[in-house]
Parts: structure tokens; sequence; C-alpha cells
């Protein structure tokens, strides 16, 4: 016995060609669209990003003491920064500085010393352990020690109060839930 199939006819309709082309014309005006405004949003961020100096990166020196700089060379505020490779606080607060360079790395110099090759600059500033820092402006002749461990709250505070770079804190903590312990209180004029 054979079986007979119905016959199944499909007859071309002009409107449904015409829909199938405009929808197909739109996908690509949409895709040209994007990606002609992808690049114009590209160029612009780079743009602006030209015009706003990088200060975010750490140059290794010559010298070992400091071995490294970042931040603005010309800035009012110097950071000497004495750390260990192998302290704990040291790590935390290199992450720290990345942060702050990142947001306002022109308001503020940091030098970094390593420990281990600038103990006797270390002993010059009477500081014995790490992290340990050394605050100096150019228009004070004073250089202001802190031996120890500085919050990032802490730093972002000193940098605002000296320099008048109030940096954006991206954290909803506010420096008045810092506890009075941690205050570093350091006024340059």
């Amino acid at each position: 016995m054979r079986m007979f199939l119905p016959k199944v006819i499909i007859e071309k309709d002009k409107k449904q060609y015409v829909l199938v082309a405009i929808g197909v014309l739109m996908l690509v005006i949409f895709f040209a669209v994007n990606i002609a405004l992808r690049k114009i949003i590209n160029f612009l961020v780079l743009q602006k990003q030209s015009l706003k100096p990088k200060f975010t990166k750490i140059i290794k020196l010559d010298s070992k003491c400091p071995g490294e700089q970042a931040g603005n060379p010309s800035a009012n505020l110097t950071i000497k920064y004495f750390y260990s490779p192998v302290c704990f606080w040291c790590i935390l607060e290199d992450q720290h500085f990345d942060e702050l360079l990142k947001k306002e790395g022109q308001a503020f110099k940091l030098k970094k010393y390593n420990r281990e090759d600038c103990d006797a600059v270390m002993q010059k500033y009477k500081l014995s352990l790490t992290p340990s820092f050394v605050f100096s402006t150019k228009n004070d002749s004073q250089e202001y020690t802190v031996d120890g461990y500085i919050s990032k709250e802490n730093l972002t505070k000193v940098i605002c109060d000296v320099t008048g770079y109030c940096l954006k804190d991206d954290s909803k903590s506010k420096n008045s839930n810092i506890q009075k312990s941690q205050k570093v209180k350091i006024n340059f004029q």
C-alpha cells in the first residue's frame, strides 16, 4: 500500500519578504550604530585620560634609598614610606597607597624606602617599625614622623588636610567612625 502525504503549498507572499528584509536591515543598522558608539566612547575616554596626567605608576629609581617613587613629583606633600617585603602591615599599606594613587595621585608624592636597604635613613628619623612614615611639605621645614601602621582613612585625612585635595571616598565609612586611638594628628601649615 502506498501512502499519500498531503501536499503543503507555500505561497510566496511579498509582505513576508518585505517584513523579513526590514527585520534584517534593522539588525544590521543596530549593530553598526552599536559599533560606532563604542568607538566614539572609547575615543572620548582615551582623550579624557590623556588630559589627566597619570600618577598611579610606581617608578623604580636607580638609587636604593628611596628605591621607588609614585605620585606627582611636583606635589607639595611628600610621604616617605618605609616598608619591609615581609611585613604584613606593609602589604596593607601598599594596597592603601595603590588605591589613593589611583584616586588622587596628583595630590602627593610617595617615596618608598625598603628597610633592608635604607636602615640608616630609618635611624636618622628615629623610626623602628615597618611600616613607618615621614611627612613633609615644601613650605614647612619640619618633617613629621609616624612609626607604625596608618589606616587608609587616616592617610586620606592627612592628604586632604595638608593638600586641600579631599579624596573621593567610595566606602560608606566616615572619618568619625575611626577609633580615637587610630587617629593621626598631623597639622601642616
